[in-house]
């Protein structure tokens, strides 16, 4: 089989060379412009590169942008239509946060059959795949088929099936409070100086991340964030102390240690939200809202 280049014309070969050179991509007009072709040559070249999978398309409100398509991009296409194409293309730029219907038929310019025809002809295809978000059940964010889902839609390691593992989460801060504590019994045997045992009992969130990874609790690895929001709660709730301090190029260290003993603490101090690590997620009417809060309601009734 002759390689690729040889099939092209110098149409074809004017209209890459511009591409090269615009690497955020062109539309019709000014490919015409810049190729100096005429409308019939610039239509016929185009949809030649298109077949040959050198090109591809962006749509931008009703106006498409013409790229040159790399590589990878042309064998994670492969044997799609031209319609499946542009909108796997919208789902791909989307990454891991994905994407949902109605944006991609602004961007795709396809009527809603038409896009959820090509929708799920892609799901079959294992091309993108469909997610939930634990904010809102009842919408579908589609996003490549092998990504996995930023913790904004998951909720992270705090959800299973969509539900907030609350007895998960109460061990998970059980545990780490009863690690800092242990740091703390430990330094102060080792160190009779008192500053000199207050910086070696703390911890910084890598350390608490290697416990619990330890403790083989977790179905999933945490993430930092998810384990400085363990942490955070724990600071909340006056059980642990946070400093922060500059490590090396004057970067900023944040370092946790558990408090001997537990301050008094005023009833508002001790609002369920102080301390919820998931509280960026209540919304009222929402999966986790203020209305459904079993802690918020033993609360109010204390």
């Amino acid at each position: 089989m002759p390689p690729r280049a040889a099939v092209l014309g110098g149409n074809e070969n004017k209209l890459l060379e511009v591409l090269s050179q615009n690497p955020e991509g062109c539309t019709d007009k000014l490919l015409q412009q810049k190729a100096k072709l005429e409308k019939s040559a610039l239509v016929a070249s185009i949809n030649k590169l298109l077949k040959l999978g050198r090109l591809e398309i962006k749509s931008q409100g009703s106006i498409l942008i013409y790229q040159l398509r790399d590589v990878k991009s042309n064998e994670a296409t492969k044997g799609m239509g031209q319609e499946e194409k542009i909108v796997f293309k919208i789902i791909e730029e989307a990454g891991n946060k994905g994407i949902w219907v109605k944006e991609i038929r602004t961007r795709s310019n396809l009527q809603l059959t038409q896009l959820n025809k090509v929708l799920k002809s892609l799901e079959g295809k294992k091309s993108i795949r469909s997610v939930k978000p634990v904010n809102d059940s009842k919408k579908k964010i589609y996003m490549v088929y092998d990504l996995k889902p930023d913790s904004s839609l998951t909720g992270g390691a705090w959800y299973g099936e969509n539900d907030f593992e609350t007895e998960f989460v109460d061990i998970l801060g059980r545990q780490t409070l009863t690690f800092l504590q242990r740091q703390r019994s430990h330094a102060e045997v080792q160190h009779a100086d008192p500053a000199s045992a207050q910086r070696h009992m703390m911890c910084d969130i890598k350390q608490v991340k290697h416990f619990i990874s330890q403790l083989g609790i977790s179905k999933v690895e945490l993430e930092d964030a998810e384990v400085k929001q363990i942490l955070e709660s724990l600071v909340f709730d006056g059980l642990v102390s946070r400093i922060h301090t500059l490590g090396e190029g004057g970067k900023k260290q944040t370092f946790y240690g558990a408090i001997k003993h537990k301050p008094l603490t005023t009833g508002i101090s001790r609002v369920p939200c102080g301390v919820c690590p998931i509280i960026s997620q209540c919304i009222p009417g929402g999966l986790v809202s203020p209305q459904t809060c079993t802690y918020m309601k033993e609360w109010l009734n204390f």
